[in-house]
């Protein structure tokens, strides 16, 4: 089974560094411990949620083609 990103894949990844930088800049605008481990906490989420998705939205790699001789 081959699981393929999509549209609404994409606009999941934008709303997740969305809330993660709003909510780190509030953090550091206000001095906020908690908001400021929140957006800490949710930086190498959307790392890795955004790597997922690159990895996954890229083209199949050609079938492999082995010379039988």
């Amino acid at each position: 089974m081959r699981l393929r990103s999509g549209r609404q894949d994409r606009v999941l990844v934008v709303v997740v560094w969305a809330l993660t930088v709003v909510v780190l800049g509030l953090g550091i605008a206000t001095v906020s411990p908690i908001l400021i481990v929140w957006g800490v906490i949710g930086l190498p989420a959307a790392v890795f949620l955004t790597f997922v998705h690159v990895r996954d939205t890229r083209s199949a790699p050609p079938p492999h083609e082995e010379n039988h001789r």
